[in-house]
């Protein structure tokens, strides 16, 4: 990351609660640059906790509700066969 960004501590707690995606956009609104560099910035932030030591939440993504769905899907296909 070429430049720390004024809203670091914020941003560091916003990885540490598991909002990624708010890091991001905090980070967007605070220095203007695009998704690709916000995230790319975030993610190095996440990476130097992470070898500072830092334990920090797994990322949920979008495989849990790709699962949920899933199940709802079979449930109602098995209702309706019944």
């Amino acid at each position: 990351m070429s430049q720390d960004p004024s809203n670091l501590d914020t941003i560091k707690q916003q990885i540490r609660q598991g909002n990624k995606l708010e890091a991001i956009k905090t980070l967007r609104e605070e220095s203007g640059i695009g998704l690709k560099e916000a995230k790319d910035q975030v993610d190095a932030i996440q990476a130097k906790m992470i070898a500072d030591g830092e334990t920090l939440p797994k990322a949920g993504g979008c495989a849990g509700v790709l699962i949920l769905i899933a199940a709802g899907l079979g449930s109602l296909g098995a209702w309706m066969l019944t």
